[in-house]
């Protein structure tokens, strides 16, 4: 199973056991991998073969799911794009990825794809319904040359906060790593039902699939995110295991009101940056099994998750998952002591094999296959490890270290906030200053600028106290729903933002 097709593998074991429920059908593997081995044979017949990377421009819809499994059984690489791109976002990926073919949905993706290709030379542009050739001949001799060669199975490219974004190169055995230690830390049952609302080209919706084939489990695709139809499907359609960010947690609890999650809700899986104690809170009042995790692009999704069944507040420790190991170090890359913070690396067999076309040397993201994440944390006498905020976020005060994760946790207390973003600005005292971003709670009466420095200063060290409040009617977060504080400089002299 570990070198053939996964989808194919896991059909001959389970053929009748449910695999995908979309759109209102539900597939089982057995009918999965039949349509998936003629797209196979419809791929070929267009020329991709082994090594090939193959970019897709699709929602989470169907024929996402059965190109990434076609890719893996012809020896392929997956790109997937985010549809939220400029074309010209997008001809970066694919000039820097090298895919010579673009597999695109309808309607505005085509046009998108269309704009992208005429920028991209090289890259051929197809429907992805124009594959849907189910009389291709099906010659399955070649359909699985993977073994033994190097091709990823996958290309994802980070968010790129700063600078341009960098394509992490994701093989197979990656991925196989992040679905079994994540299924043995979490625990697997034949009944889990788990709803995918993340975006396929995001890492942890990708993880979502390939866990359900290689446990194989079903999995609930939602086209895009809802509050409410997440929280119908959780009602209704027996899911027992979803994948949020906190910012979607937020909205799925106040689309539900005061309505308690089901019993048969067995894991709420929190990550994508750090969870206000106010939103844990709120979650666990409502009896939502929440499992705060910690990932990365670059390890294939999870690194360290605290399951459900523990105790303990947001801020408790995370235990790493089976087989990773983890270190806290210096500027200088040396490990520092038990409880002092540092920057987090991670060793682990679900760790990529390095950024496409990353050159070599000191400043390179891999050292002695440790992956340096840029990353703040520190880890206990017991080995868990508390995230503190990102590298390139810590604004430095005066000497001091602010974490704008910490400053926005403090904002987010406070009843008329929805929302809020904190990034540092130049000051001519303290070199940096935070400064918060804010959206207002629907009917709630609009806070001064000096009130909401005087409940900071209740929560927070005068240094931490941010510098100014900016009211904005929505923050930039990206489609995995990541606050983009880099973009929080941009919106100081929109007219939807305006010191106070």
């Amino acid at each position: 199973m570990l070198n053939a097709p996964w989808l194919f593998e896991r059909a001959a074991v389970t053929p009748d056991r449910a695999a995908l429920h979309v759109d209102g059908a539900t597939l089982r593997f057995g009918a999965l991998a039949l349509r998936v081995r003629h797209l196979a044979a419809a791929l070929r017949a267009r020329g991709v073969r082994c090594g090939d990377v193959v970019a897709v421009l699709l929602e989470n819809e169907l024929r996402f799911v059965e190109i990434l499994h076609a890719l893996d059984a012809c020896g392929a690489t997956l790109l997937p794009l985010n549809v939220r791109l400029s074309p010209r976002e997008l001809c970066f990926q694919l000039g820097d990825s090298g895919a010579r073919l673009l597999l695109h949905g309808s309607e505005a993706l085509a046009e998108t794809a269309a704009v992208t290709a005429r920028m991209a030379p090289g890259v051929e542009r197809v429907s992805a319904d124009a594959l849907d050739d189910t009389t291709a001949p099906i010659h399955l001799e070649p359909l699985a040359p993977r073994a033994g060669t190097a091709a990823p199975l996958a290309i994802l490219y980070t968010s790129g906060t700063t600078g341009r974004p960098r394509g992490a190169c994701l093989s197979r055995d990656n991925f196989l790593w992040s679905a079994v230690s994540a299924s043995m830390h979490l625990g697997v049952h034949r009944d889990d039902h788990w709803l995918a609302c993340l975006p396929l080209f995001h890492v942890g919706g990708l993880s979502i699939l390939l866990r359900g084939v290689l446990c194989g489990t079903s999995t609930l695709l939602h086209r895009r995110f809802d509050a409410d139809a997440v929280n119908r499907s959780i009602d209704t359609e027996r899911v027992t295991h979803v994948s949020l960010t906190a910012t979607m947690l937020q909205r799925v609890l106040e689309a539900r009101g005061g309505r308690d999650a089901p019993a048969h809700l067995r894991c709420a899986l929190i990550g994508g940056g750090p969870c206000s104690r106010e939103i844990f809170e709120r979650a666990r009042a409502r009896r939502f099994p929440i499992a705060l995790t910690y990932g990365l692009t670059e390890a294939a999704s999870q690194v360290a998750t605290r399951p459900a069944c523990e105790e303990g507040g947001p801020d408790a420790g995370l235990t790493p998952l089976l087989g990773t190991e983890l270190r806290i170090v210096d500027a200088r890359g040396a490990p520092v002591p038990t409880g002092v913070e540092g920057e987090i690396w991670v060793k682990s067999p679900s760790v990529m094999s390095g950024y496409i076309r990353e050159p070599e040397g000191e400043g390179t993201s891999l050292r002695d296959g440790w992956l340096r994440t840029g990353d703040m944390g520190a880890l206990d006498a017991e080995g868990r490890l508390r995230v503190f905020d990102r590298r390139s976020d810590l604004i430095i005060s005066g000497g001091e270290n602010v974490y704008p994760a910490e400053v926005e946790a403090a904002l987010r207390e406070h009843p008329a906030i929805a929302d809020v973003g904190v990034t540092g600005v130049d000051d001519d005292e303290y070199g940096r200053r935070p400064a918060a971003w804010w959206v207002p709670r629907p009917g709630a009466d609009a806070p001064s600028a000096r009130e909401l420095r005087a409940f900071c200063r209740e929560r927070l060290a005068g240094y931490k106290v941010p510098l100014a409040f900016y009211r904005a009617t929505s923050l930039p977060r990206n489609a995995a729903g990541k606050l983009q504080r880099h973009r929080l400089l941009e919106m100081q002299h929109d007219d939807h933002g305006a010191n106070e």
